[in-house]
C-alpha cells in the first residue's frame, strides 16, 4: 500500500494545500500495460482533526488494502465542508481534490466506484458533499455526524471556532447550510431522489449526537429516501471510529466481489 502526501496549488483556496492518499499496489502497476482503475473512498475529518487522523488512529489503510480500495483524505480546517460565509470555499475544494486525484492517479471516475465517509464534522461533510455532488458518489456513510441538529448547536464552543464563519448571521439552524432537512429537500429538487447516493448512518449509542442522528434518519425517511443505519456501543471517540470505519468499508463492499488476483498485501514483519 502506497501512502502519498500531496501538496498542490488549489485554485479554489488560492493557495497551496495538502491531502493524503492511500493507494493499493497491484502487480500490473509494475508491468508495461494498462492499470485497472481503483475504487475510491473519500474520508473527511472532524472539527478537532486533520487529514492525517485516520492514518494515525485507525486501521483504515489495512481495510482499504484488503478491498483494493484507494482512499482520499482531504484537509478542510474548521469549515464543516461548506463554502463558508466568512472563509474559504471548502465544498468546492473537496470536489477539486476529488478531480485532481482522479486525474493524476489510477482511480476510477465511475460513480458506482466512488464513496464518501467521515466522522463528526466530517460525518456532516460526507452527507453534505455527496448530496451536493451526487454525480460523484454512489454511497455515503456519515459516522457520528453533526446531523439533525437543533438551535443548541449554534452554541457549539470549540477552540478558535466561530459558527458564524460558516453560516453568517443566521440565528437559527433552520434555513441555514447546517439544516440537514433543507439540504435533503434541495438535493431532491435539484438532482432527483433516484440520483442521490445510498446512505448508511453510523453512530455510537453513548454519543452525544445519537438523538440528532436518529432525527436525521427520520428526515430522510420522511422524504421517502432509503437509509440504513447501525447504532452500537461507543461514544464520540476514536475507539468507536476505528471500528465504524471498518463497518463502513464492509457495507460498501457487501454486494461487490473484489478481484484479488493482482493484490500486493504485505502485513508481515
Amino acid at each position: 500500500m502506497a501512502m502519498l502526501d500531496i501538496n498542490f496549488h488549489s485554485n479554489t483556496l488560492g493557495k497551496h494545500h495538502e491531502f493524503k492518499v492511500f493507494l493499493p499496489e497491484t502487480t500490473d502497476m509494475f508491468e508495461n500495460n494498462d492499470v485497472q482503475p481503483l475504487r475510491t473512498l473519500t474520508v473527511l475529518h472532524g472539527l478537532s482533526s486533520d487529514h492525517t487522523m485516520f492514518s494515525r488512529y485507525t486501521n483504515l489503510e489495512m481495510y482499504a488494502n484488503e478491498h483494493n480500495l484507494a482512499v482520499i483524505l482531504p484537509n478542510a480546517d474548521h469549515s464543516f465542508y461548506l463554502n463558508m460565509k466568512y472563509g474559504h470555499s471548502y465544498l468546492d475544494h473537496i470536489k477539486e481534490v476529488w478531480q485532481y486525484a482522479h486525474n493524476i492517479l489510477p482511480l476510477s471516475k465511475k460513480r458506482e466506484d466512488n464513496y464518501i465517509s467521515g466522522n463528526s464534522m466530517g460525518g456532516f461533510g460526507a452527507f453534505y458533499v455527496s448530496f451536493n455532488f451526487p454525480e460523484l458518489f454512489s454511497k455515503t456513510i456519515p459516522m457520528s455526524g453533526a446531523l439533525g441538529v437543533d438551535e443548541d448547536f449554534l452554541n457549539l464552543n470549540w477552540y478558535d471556532f466561530d459558527i458564524q464563519s460558516l453560516i453568517g448571521e443566521h440565528t437559527k439552524i433552520k434555513g441555514s447550510e447546517l439544516d440537514s432537512e433543507a439540504i435533503i429537500h434541495r438535493a431532491i429538487e435539484t438532482h432527483g431522489k433516484e440520483n442521490l447516493p445510498e446512505i448508511y448512518v453510523l453512530c455510537g449509542i453513548d454519543d452525544f449526537l445519537i438523538e440528532s442522528n436518529k432525527k436525521f434518519i427520520e428526515q430522510l425517511k420522511s422524504a421517502n429516501l432509503n437509509v440504513e443505519s447501525q447504532f452500537k456501543s461507543g461514544g464520540h471517540t476514536w475507539s468507536y471510529w476505528s471500528e465504524s470505519i471498518r463497518d463502513a468499508v464492509d457495507w460498501i463492499f457487501k454486494d461487490i466481489e473484489v478481484d484479488k488476483s493482482k493484490q500486493i498485501i504485505n502485513w508481515v514483519g
